[in-house]
């Protein structure tokens, strides 16, 4: 990373260097796989993946074969299509969901008829994507009023010398692609986005993009403008408020930024599960309003080309995309570098991946991690944050690491404007804490510190080129 010389700034810049290499991540065995897939994908077969056990797929077409004009209309919806007697639902562009049924000749045969009227990029299961779960060994603590003094992370991170420096800012925009968040609740209805060209329920879609008083962004699981968590799944609000909830010295939480503004965007029902198409609409939903992160406490096993594609359309854009490293098998972390976790083991550039740590800077047992592709460690270890019903509760998991990192984001961009996603990247790996058993488990080799990054870019040059 570029950093101030040793005879001026901050002094925790000193002996980082800029070096064009540092943040190019080693092949390893999951990389090569994932560059095979690359190429089998760019051949002219198109790549289909049918699986007795998913009747939920999404297709996507070669874009010269692709015309929404030329598709018969359902007659079910705006946005469904009839091809082949499929019913095919828009994603996006020329990317579509459908329904397979039937056994696995029959489905190939399905699929063999829709090749034949136009001409198919890839076809694969509509894959469910889950919320990474607290950890079963921990229990909940549930409270109406709490103390700001029971957040042991920014005591950890050094949050307070941070905002010093800065709190954050309200011209920052975060995605919380998640279960939805409490947009009532007293700690972050005041740091909640407000679609700026969409008008409160009065029933039109203002802002032109398909979706009627989508103010706070979007329920994916209800198709309605209420992305709101409910008493069965308090996963996304817990994250919002990590994030950016604006507490009070004698109640509520503090968020890492106490300055940001939060969008909901909701895919995932109280079950703890949503579908991989949703959360593909979540994304470019987010990538539409400009926004400056999407935080992702969430994933699957599972590898998908389409989810993949969006990450690759939000780097493009010049998102972060802050994802949780997973939480194990059985409450036993692993390492995704060998058996792959998503989408943290994608290894698109703008993607910042977070393994879980305990108040002792160790790795929490349920924390995945990875040598070469999990950045960073973060506290995730008896979080303390907002749930539905302006209430707080503590919670363990990787699914809180990434909201805490992704709070550190917005102070480094609040600090410095001028820095893009990489630059920021760059900083919060180079301003960790090392820590000698983080050696093998994360490329930064330790636990972010909040103080060091913003001092860092505080405290940078703005002429960054060449860096990172």
């Amino acid at each position: 990373a570029c950093a101030p010389s040793s005879g001026g700034g901050s002094a925790d810049g000193e002996g980082l260097m800029c070096n064009r290499n540092v943040y190019q991540v080693p092949v390893t065995e999951s990389q090569n796989y994932n560059q095979d897939e690359v190429s089998e994908s760019a051949s002219t077969e198109p790549k289909i993946t049918i699986d007795p056990k998913f009747d939920s797929y999404i297709v996507e077409f070669e874009e010269d074969s692709y015309e929404t004009a030329a598709l018969q209309p359902s007659g079910n919806s705006v946005h469904e299509y009839q091809v082949s007697g499929l019913n095919l639902k828009n994603i996006r562009s020329n990317t579509f969901s459908l329904k397979l049924s039937g056994d696995e000749y029959f489905k190939k045969e399905m699929v063999q008829r829709l090749g034949n009227q136009r001409k198919i990029k890839f076809i694969e299961p509509d894959y469910p994507l889950h919320l990474i779960p607290q950890d079963a060994s921990e229990e909940m603590e549930v409270a109406a009023t709490v103390s700001t003094a029971a957040q042991w992370h920014h005591q950890t991170v050094q949050t307070s010398s941070a905002w010093q420096v800065t709190k954050g800012s309200q011209d920052i925009v975060v995605a919380v692609v998640d279960s939805g968040i409490d947009y009532n609740h007293t700690d972050l209805r005041n740091n909640m986005w407000k679609n700026p060209r969409e008008v409160a329920n009065n029933g039109r879609d203002d802002d032109g993009n398909g979706l009627v008083d989508d103010v706070y962004g979007w329920n994916y699981v209800s198709n309605n403008g209420k992305p709101l968590t409910t008493s069965g799944s308090h996963h996304g609000t817990h994250v919002a408020g990590i994030i950016g909830a604006t507490g009070t010295a004698s109640r509520g939480v503090y968020g890492e930024a106490q300055k940001v503004k939060l969008m909901a965007l909701k895919f995932i029902g109280d079950t703890g599960t949503g579908i991989t198409s949703n959360a593909i609409k979540a994304i470019d939903y987010a990538i539409s309003k400009k926004v400056f992160a999407i935080n992702n406490s969430w994933g699957s096993t599972n590898r998908s080309q389409a989810l993949e594609s969006a990450i690759k359309r939000a780097e493009k854009a010049g998102i972060l995309f802050v994802v949780a490293a997973g939480n194990g098998d059985n409450g036993v972390g692993y390492d995704i570098t060998r058996r792959g976790y998503y989408p943290a083991a994608f290894t698109q550039s703008n993607i910042l991946r977070v393994a879980a740590s305990k108040s002792d800077n160790t790795l929490t047992r349920f924390s995945n991690f990875g040598k070469s592709l999990v950045d960073v460690a973060a506290p995730g270890y008896n979080i303390l944050s907002t749930i539905t019903g302006n209430s707080y509760m503590k919670m363990s998991g990787t699914s809180m690491a990434a909201p805490l990192v992704t709070g550190l984001a917005v102070l480094v961009k609040a600090a410095n404007p001028n820095l893009s996603f990489s630059q920021i990247k760059g900083i919060i790996k180079n301003s960790v804490d090392p820590i000698t058993s983080l050696k093998t488990k994360v490329s930064s080799g330790g636990r972010v510190n909040a103080r060091k990054a913003v001092s860092m870019a505080a405290n940078i040059s703005s002429d960054l080129s060449g860096c990172f």
